[in-house]
């Protein structure tokens, strides 16, 4: 759990900086938004952490991309609704995977 927190807190730093940094048109960057992007980058670490012994596929690797996709991808789905949906379901979808296979990898 810790490592899947860490890994997640430090891309829900990198998200939030590049959402401060870029001109999504129609909408105006404010730090209640960053921090519910941080936020939701962190919930896909705890989903990440807590979920380590739910298993979609055989091997552990595996189960870990697929999982951390999967769980990427739900975190995301409330920040994609304010603009700019399919970015930060796509770096959602990326970082669930990298989370979860640090997590599984080093975790043991």
């Amino acid at each position: 759990m810790g490592i899947a927190l860490l890994v997640a807190a430090v891309f829900g730093i990198f998200c939030a900086y590049g959402t401060s940094t870029i001109e999504i048109p129609g909408f105006e960057v404010t730090l209640p938004y960053l921090l519910t992007i941080f936020y939701a980058r962190l919930l896909m670490g705890f989903f990440v952490g807590f979920g380590e012994n739910v298993k979609f596929v055989g091997s552990e690797m595996k189960n870990a991309v697929v999982r951390g996709a999967i769980f990427g991808a739900i975190a995301t789905i409330a920040i994609s609704f304010y603009g700019g949906g399919e970015i930060f379901m796509a770096f959602g979808i990326i970082y669930g995977i990298i989370t979860d296979v640090l997590a599984t990898k080093f975790g043991k």
